[in-house]
């Protein structure tokens, strides 16, 4: 793994800059014409930032009904979405993804309210200056930004919310294959690689090195978005589509734990050298929606550039052992809670 790029807050930032100038794409946008009209999406963290701006796009283009799944900005945030967007069909349901009752409690929801999810885009992130712990007591990147998304994919999946014939407890068929578009981070090749005979130990961190424990937990994600991907094929195709993608340097709400004395200089930088939420949400959108990416699965995208993710990612043992050791996991706290 290259250390190097995504060693801490410094070199993250000026390679989130560098990437944004040297970015060759290979991924579009959605032209305004691809429309959502008759489909259900849910959007997690839509409250700010990228979120916020993925589903003003998504609002945009008519989705029939709009889940954002958020812990605050309710019911502010939805209301500013439909507004902005003319677009009546925004809902807001509260999830806290630090703790995994909360994660349960939405799940139970969409299941009992008879959802029926087309598309899943996991946004939902954290990044804080110095190690915290969840509700369960996991430390809070690797809680948050892996194992709440874990938790939240497979409920959907085996519930049926998002149709599907290999995880669901009562197997259905969708009239085309639901999408799921998980938002991760190019620091995935940077963080603590993946031990499994240490994995989701609690890890102290401060300043100097947690972008190494962020990159920890989005290396987990990808690998989880891998490993989902493989085990979705039916016949050779996928009955569900599943995309793991970083959207690169967004002007957001990403760095609100940072040190107060950081803040106005963050601010400063990602004003001027960062996309903006609305212009970082276009990949995100494109593997949601585009009909290029019909029939294709665990695919990675880096800001719009299709590339391949980290060696552990790739490894079917690694994806073998991360899915147990998820499901040990995830049944552990389940028993507790």
């Amino acid at each position: 793994m290259n250390s190097a790029r995504h060693g801490n807050a410094l070199t993250a930032t000026i390679t989130g800059i560098l990437d944004q100038r040297k970015v060759k794409p290979t991924v579009g946008a959605l032209p305004p014409n691809v429309r959502l009209d008759g489909d259900t999406v849910l959007i997690t963290g839509a409250n700010s930032g990228l979120g916020f701006g993925i589903a003003k796009d998504v609002a945009r283009r008519g989705a029939s009904r709009i889940i954002l799944a958020c812990r605050s900005g309710i019911p502010e945030a939805g209301e500013a979405i439909s507004r902005e967007a003319g677009n009546a069909n925004v809902e807001m349901r509260r999830v806290d993804l630090a703790d995994l009752r909360s994660v349960h409690a939405l799940a139970d929801s969409l299941r009992d309210d008879g959802v029926t999810i087309d598309r899943a885009i996991f946004n939902a992130g954290v990044m804080p200056a110095r190690d915290a712990a969840t509700k369960q007591g996991f430390e809070l990147m690797f809680g948050v930004n892996f194992l709440a998304n874990a938790c939240l994919t497979l409920r959907l999946l085996e519930d049926g919310v998002i149709p599907n014939r290999s995880l669901a407890r009562e197997p259905r068929d969708a009239a085309r294959p639901p999408r799921i578009v998980y938002v991760a981070s190019d620091a995935h090749r940077s963080g603590h690689p993946l031990d499994f005979d240490r994995f989701g130990e609690y890890r102290h961190y401060g300043i100097k090195d947690g972008m190494k424990q962020y990159g920890h937990s989005k290396l987990a994600l990808v690998t989880f978005a891998q490993a989902l991907a493989s085990k979705l094929v039916v016949d050779g195709k996928p009955e569900v589509e599943v995309f793991s993608m970083c959207p690169g340097a967004v002007n957001s709400n990403i760095s609100r734990d940072a040190p107060a004395f950081l803040k106005p200089l963050l601010s400063w930088v990602m004003g001027r050298f960062f996309a903006s939420p609305e212009k970082a949400a276009e990949p995100v959108l494109y593997l949601a929606r585009a009909d290029e990416m019909n029939g294709r699965t665990g695919v990675y995208v880096h800001i719009r550039t299709e590339k391949a993710p980290a060696d552990q990612a790739l490894d079917p043992a690694c994806q073998a052992q991360l899915w147990e050791a998820t499901r040990a996991l995830l049944d552990r706290v389940r028993s507790e809670v």
